[in-house]
């Protein structure tokens, strides 16, 4: 009896079939590449704070708003007479009540603490000790017919710079509260009603001077000389509109609009960086007057002065230099 016989190749079959399980096998377990994590939004909400009432700790109707160099923050209320001072997360640290700020329209600290009040319509810039007691007046032009904010600021040097919207000027105090200088704003008005509303400077000793109701930043050397100058406002029609929020710090100018929520960010020499809308966090109805602080802890402060509340935000930008 003839068999057909056929030669198996096992020594080559067995091999072979355990590399195809375990490559299956493999195949079913192996974990899909990780994802690419998400860089954090420009403004990352941290909270808000603020608690309505006329006396000490609390908030009423504060004109203005400014951060120190240790990231407290002061505010002037003239309808309840209050200067406060508190941490950036909302907890008091200070308050008193004098009735020379009944008439507040502004407020800066220097490095050392003093607090400086403005009184645009008497012409009077009050400084207060950082105890709260009072230490004497400078004089400004009396602003008869200004309303609005008067936005001050101390540099690191302790020079004092203050806007005189009555005779278009910036006027810049030394240490001692004595006039250093002063120069034309704007250097060429694109309206009639452009007058200087508010002056921050920067790291490297420049002089910013916002119009809030054209919405133009100009930008000087520490001595008056012009440098440049842009449009902050993102209006289609191409037509002025006004700003209430204006801030430097960090290498960036921060402005936000008279009623919106969308905060803009440019390079210290006018180019825009950024548009992001915080509706989502501060209301979906805009603040009709929004007031802009940044601490050294790259912390971004938003003031509602009609509710009154503060909105806080991690900066998650480039930092060019430190704030």
């Amino acid at each position: 009896m003839t068999h057909n016989h056929f030669d198996s190749p096992r020594g080559t079959f067995l091999p072979a079939a355990l590399a195809a399980i375990f490559f299956l096998a493999s195949c079913g377990n192996r974990v899909s590449p990780a994802p690419m994590p998400q860089p954090p939004p420009p403004f990352e909400f941290l909270g808000s704070w603020g608690d309505k009432g006329n006396g000490p700790g609390k908030l009423d109707a504060p004109v203005a708003f400014a951060a120190d160099s240790l990231g407290y923050i002061y505010f002037a209320d003239p309808s309840s007479s209050f200067i406060h001072k508190f941490a950036s997360k909302g907890t008091p640290l200070l308050s008193f009540e004098d009735s020379r700020v009944r008439h507040a329209t502004g407020i800066a600290v220097d490095s050392g603490g003093a607090i400086y009040v403005a009184d645009a319509q008497k012409g009077n810039i009050l400084i207060f000790f950082p105890d709260g007691s009072f230490l004497r007046a400078l004089r400004i032009a009396p602003q008869k017919h200004f309303s609005g904010v008067l936005g001050i600021v101390v540099d690191a040097d302790g020079n004092l710079y203050a806007p005189s919207p009555a005779t278009s000027r910036i006027l810049k105090f030394d240490n001692r509260g004595r006039t250093q200088r002063s120069w034309a704003a704007p250097q060429k008005a694109t309206s009639a009603d452009e007058r200087p509303s508010w002056v921050a400077t920067g790291q490297d000793g420049s002089v910013f001077v916002a119009y809030f109701n054209t919405g133009r930043i100009e930008k000087f050397s520490s001595d008056g000389s012009w440098m440049t100058s842009w449009s902050a406002t993102s209006n289609p029609s191409g037509e002025p509109s006004r700003i209430t929020g204006f801030a430097v710090a960090g290498g960036f100018v921060f402005t936000m609009a008279a009623s919106s929520s969308q905060i803009r960010v440019w390079t210290i020499d006018g180019l825009h960086r950024l548009d992001a809308d915080l509706a989502e966090y501060i209301g979906a109805a805009p603040i009709a007057g929004p007031q802009l602080a940044v601490t050294p802890h790259a912390e971004l402060l938003v003031l509602d002065p009609a509710a009154p509340k503060v909105f806080r935000f991690r900066m998650n930008l480039e930092i060019k230099e430190p704030l």
